[in-house]
């Protein structure tokens, strides 16, 4: 489910920004409709922040440090947005420094070069003393977390930062519970269990929550807390949450609910953390799912799911991030539909789940059976058409509005890439080979499902060397060293079997982050 590489690795793309301050444009965004309340937009991917087409729209966006310009003018459209920067909790990058000095803006907390001149000790290491990092993101070392210096060091920065860019709150990436999927079978001497971790975190979230909300941000920590048997995780989400404005979730598959009306199977650990979080008066709850752009029925099913158990009281909201790739906007009024506030609880309609809002209704399918519920009134579907009876396949569902007014129109394309620069690419066994022209910089940033992989003299060409097991779909971008002018995107097929899982994981992430993501979905279901 939730991925801790998505989150921390978001960053390596992201930070090619970084070096020069003031490359993000302002956005001037157009509003197209009423802000709507439970709905939210993360964009840290290269890239991102440009490509999302309506920013004013959402209740919350998660953006870059860099993207602080952009706030104005969202707020002038929507007084009520929040914005949230993304901030690593775990980890610090290497990549974030140049010449032995941090860059400007940060995705992390604490930046590698003042750590690694002023605070080795910050490092987390083996017990042979070297340090750790990530075993997806070579680039991403752990931290510290239980450390009090580095913790205090951690709220200056940020609060600094977010003080600085006029932010509402943090979204802190890589709260986990558990680092075994970036260790890779190593060991922390300091943290040589899971539960010793928690401990750590725990203890890094009672010091900087309460820090950040007492500086006017809100905290909302994307936590990971996967299922395992030497503890409870929702105990632990309820333990943590005492500390901070919420949480997030990330989640890469379908959403489903088992009979009991909660989600279930591999959607176990998404379930416990909204159950939890709906518990809790007064916490927000983000949910974040990651589908294509034309997946309708995923759109559909993880709208209808959260309409069906949010609380509006708790002021959560979903955000639907595409995969194919990240950096475009994300915006359909599938996912996005508003049927107003809810006019009671949940119930069962036979087999399947329904709650009614003041502007429609909503269903969810949890079974493997296709089913036909009978609506007691007329309903209309996303292209106006009436019904009073609705039929669900498995484990799907559907979102109608209680009149007949069409939506509203979708809104307008994202600009077209830039054609400066034009990316070719060609598979041959495990090696990418990538062409260029139109680039003038001396020097070029190359890029792999968003994240950078290579620096290199602007030769016009590089091969991409994957790892003997590689397979699947994955994209690659070029861009002049240090800027956002960058070719167009380019996608191709390695190893004959078609998009590995991933490889599709990989491909929309730019943490968002590193918010860190190529990615260990099964590992994290589990």
């Amino acid at each position: 489910m939730s991925s801790a590489p998505r989150r921390v690795f978001l960053l390596a793309a992201a930070l090619a920004l970084l070096a020069i301050p003031g490359t993000v444009r302002t956005q001037q965004a157009q509003a197209t409709g009423s802000p709507q309340a439970s709905i939210a937009s993360l964009r840290i991917c290269t890239g991102c922040a440009q490509s999302g087409g309506d920013l004013s729209r959402y209740k919350y966006v998660i953006l870059n440090s860099w993207d602080a310009p952009m706030l104005p003018a969202l707020r002038a459209h929507n007084p009520n947005l929040k914005a949230l920067v993304y901030k690593n909790l775990s980890f610090t990058v290497s990549y974030g420094c140049q010449n032995g000095q941090d860059l400007p803006y940060q995705a992390t907390g604490v930046g590698y070069c003042d750590a690694d001149q002023h605070h080795p000790d910050w490092f987390v290491t083996d017990a042979a003393g070297h340090r750790l990092n990530s075993s997806g993101y070579p680039q991403a070392w752990i931290m510290d977390v239980g450390n009090p210096a580095y913790q205090a060091k951690w709220l200056q920065n940020v609060v600094a930062d977010a003080q600085a860019g006029g932010w509402d709150g943090v979204f802190m990436d890589d709260t986990d519970a558990d680092m075994s999927w970036h260790l890779n079978g190593r060991t922390m001497a300091r943290y040589p269990t899971a539960a010793s971790w928690r401990a750590a975190t725990r203890s890094m979230l009672a010091s900087v929550g309460p820090g950040l909300a007492s500086a006017g941000l809100l905290a909302v920590p994307n936590f990971y807390t996967p299922w395992a048997s030497d503890y409870d995780a929702q105990a632990t989400w309820r333990d943590w949450l005492q500390f901070v404005s919420g949480g997030a979730q990330e989640y890469y598959s379908k959403w489903g609910m088992g009979s009991s009306g909660w989600f279930s199977g591999s959607d176990w650990t998404f379930r416990q953390g909204f159950q939890t979080i709906t518990e809790q008066a007064g916490k927000l709850f983000l949910g974040i799912t990651y589908a294509p752009s034309g997946d309708t029925r995923t759109m559909t099913w993880a709208r209808a799911n959260f309409l069906l158990l949010d609380d509006p009281a708790n002021a959560g909201a979903l955000v639907y991030e595409l995969s194919n790739p990240e950096n475009q906007d994300p915006y359909s009024p599938v996912w996005a539909e508003d049927i107003g506030m809810p006019s009671g609880a949940r119930f069962q309609a036979g087999s399947a789940w329904r709650r009614n809002y003041s502007g429609g209704t909503v269903l969810v399918n949890p079974t493997a059976s296709t089913l036909t519920v009978d609506l007691g009134g007329t309903y209309y579907r996303d292209d106006g058409t009436a019904t009073t009876s609705v039929t669900l396949g498995p484990t799907t569902g559907a979102i109608l509005r209680s009149n007949g007014q069409p939506p509203p129109p979708p809104p307008p394309p994202p600009p077209p890439p830039p054609q400066g620069i034009t990316l070719a690419a060609s598979a041959s066994g495990t090696s990418v080979r990538l062409t260029w022209s139109g680039m003038s910089s001396r020097r070029t940033d190359v890029f792999r499902n968003s994240h950078r992989v290579a620096t290199v003299n602007n030769s016009g060409a590089y091969t991409d060397r994957l790892g003997r097991r590689a397979h699947g779909t994955y994209t690659y971008r070029v861009c002049a060293a240090g800027t956002s002018t960058c070719s167009n995107t380019v996608s191709v097929t390695v190893g004959g079997g078609g998009a590995s899982r991933h490889a599709t994981r990989a491909a929309h992430v730019a943490k968002r982050v590193p918010l860190l993501h190529n990615v260990r979905r099964q590992a994290r279901r589990n």
